[in-house]
């Protein structure tokens, strides 16, 4: 063992001498030679020792080292001639973290560095490198056929296991967070729910409350038209969103603090953040007194508000389904919840605080971004009030000039189909202002790239890559302009969407945030016109991960002369 360790300790000290590191350009057969006189020399090992029993053995031994560290060497340089290039050097570490990503900055920062770059490890070996990629082509080629729906082989994923632990730990063992067999069953059965014919079927309701949730807000609109004061957007649309959310989810309507579950929402977002950012975060939170401490404190009240909803509407449906209690008379078939309790053995068989935890994900998620981007919508109203004014021509063309008709569940699917401008609208909304200014992915193997310009670069194994929506959907000629005209184009024409993300992990509620904020779109514009209130020229916006109307989005109400 003696000799073995020595050779061992010969072959590490090899590594690091400068006379071998010097000769390394010297032909192979005598790249050998050279290095074992140097090994001899170096340690002063005699000629005559070499022909002991020991020092024979000991030749020996390095011989064999240095003939695989050679091997070992030859080979890696083949495969780095192989490989192509990082991307080009973009913005240090900290120039990038946490700033460069915020939406507001993410323009200017692909301006000076371009389309794809690379932001160089502060740690190499314990934060992997960054790479930028702002070509859509690229995006869809990782997020979807490098991906390959974690099918072999499966060489990318949008969910590197930092970002999913840290989802987990904040949103719960949901779809959100998980990967793999576990997301590609709960993926499977969401989607089934979230089919168009799904949604619009009237056994299940679903567009009758939307459309009550609707009242709601024009009924708040006019008193806020009434008052002549501005009134925060963000809030009614949090109303909306989540009272139709709940609907989907449990088949009931369910009275909840709108308030109180939009704050707990941008709470648990920021502290996603936290942990995200924070590489002592996970070690600071269990001692007491720190910030990290008393944020978790923070978290569990937060995930308390969802939980105390998702709690007692369960325990209900697991109780009807079990037979122990009668079907609540409120309650409507086809629920979400109550389809994923009798259809899929998993989700019972997680337990019910996995059960819970999958419902509070479906509530935050499902109010949180469609609210927003309602409010934003309603702010382009105010920007654009001649698109408004089409929009209200358009939908009294099908409804009249009597308002409640348009509260007609029937009339209202045939105005789905013929008032395209509320859906490109909409659609114009998403692309401006990405509900996610940011995602990510990780390379689980090395793939290759192609830019558009035909540069060629290798992402090696554990590279993280970084999407910024922004620049990302503003991809078109006059890219700030709004143009509800561009998704009149063909599918593969129209401007790139990744707010809703690409691939695996799209978001399966898509369909149903899209069909909502049409109905409600088109009654408030049959019904409202908006201005910006005094020293406020445009929408403005906060970027704390989610992106989110500045200060509820402040507008205006006046009604619309039928």
């Amino acid at each position: 063992m003696i000799y073995v360790l020595y050779a061992s300790i010969l072959f590490i000290l090899l590594i690091f001498k400068e006379s071998v590191c010097e000769r390394a350009k010297i032909e192979r057969q005598s790249h050998f030679c050279i290095i074992m006189a140097d090994l001899l020399s170096f340690f002063s090992i005699d000629l005559w020792l070499l022909f002991s029993p020991t020092g024979s053995f000991l030749s020996g031994i390095c011989g064999i080292l240095v003939y695989c560290y050679l091997n070992h060497n030859d080979k890696k340089k083949k495969n780095s001639a192989r490989q192509k290039p990082l991307p080009p050097k973009g913005p240090s570490f900290s120039e990038f973290f946490p700033n460069g990503i915020k939406a507001e900055n993410q323009l200017a920062l692909i301006a000076k560095h371009g389309n794809i770059f690379t932001i160089p490890s502060p740690i190499p070996g314990i934060i992997p490198i960054q790479v930028v990629v702002n070509e859509p082509d690229i995006v869809k080629e990782l997020c979807v056929r490098q991906a390959n729906m974690y099918r072999n082989p499966s060489n990318f994923t949008t969910r590197s296991d930092i970002f999913a632990n840290a989802t987990r730990q904040v949103m719960g063992n949901s779809v959100t967070g998980l990967k793999g067999d576990e997301w590609h069953w709960r993926k499977k059965a969401l989607i089934k729910e979230f089919h168009r014919n799904r949604l619009l079927s009237d056994d299940r309701g679903l567009l009758a409350v939307i459309l009550k949730e609707g009242k709601s807000l024009c009924d708040e609109l006019t008193k806020a038209a009434d008052s002549n004061s501005p009134i925060e957007i963000d809030v009614l649309t949090t109303k909306a969103a989540a009272g139709v959310v709940l609907f989907f989810l449990f088949g009931r309507r369910i009275t909840y603090d709108a308030q109180a579950m939009r704050q707990s929402a941008k709470d648990m977002i920021d502290i996603l953040l936290l942990k995200l950012l924070n590489p002592f975060y996970n070690l600071a939170k269990h001692i007491p007194g720190t910030g990290a401490f008393k944020t978790e404190m923070r978290l569990k009240k937060a995930q308390k508000v969802f939980d105390d909803i998702a709690e007692k509407e369960l325990d209900l449906l697991l109780e009807e389904y079990r037979g122990t209690k009668s079907v609540h008379p409120d309650r409507i078939d086809g629920s979400v919840i109550a389809s994923l309790i009798a259809n899929e053995p998993r989700f019972q068989s997680g337990g019910r605080e996995s059960m819970i935890e999958e419902a509070r994900v479906f509530i935050n998620a499902g109010f949180d971004t469609t609210s927003h981007s309602l409010a934003f919508a309603m702010g382009m109203m105010a920007e654009r009030p001649d698109l408004a004014n089409q929009m209200a021509k358009q939908g009294m063309e099908i409804f009249g000039k009597d308002s409640s008709s348009c509260y007609d569940v029937e009339r209202v699917k045939i105005a789905l189909q013929q008032v395209p401008l509320v859906n490109n609208f909409f659609h114009e909304s998403l692309r401006l202002y990405p509900l996610t200014p940011a995602l990510t992915g990780e390379c689980i193997n090395e793939i290759n790239i192609v830019s558009k310009d035909g540069s060629e670069y290798t992402l090696p194994k554990g590279t993280n890559t970084m999407f910024l929506n922004f620049p990302l959907q503003r991809q078109v000629h006059n890219p700030d302009k709004i143009r509800p005209d561009r998704w009149d184009a063909l599918p593969s024409e129209q401007p790139f969407l990744h707010t809703f993300q690409t691939g695996a992990h799209t978001c399966p509620g898509k369909p149903l945030s899209i069909l909502e904020a049409r109905v409600l779109l088109l009654l408030v514009a049959m019904q409202f016109e908006f201005e910006f209130p005094n020293g406020v020229n445009n929408i403005q916006y906060d970027d704390t991960g989610i992106l989110r109307p500045k200060n509820g989005m402040p507008l205006l109400v006046k009604k619309r002369k039928m």
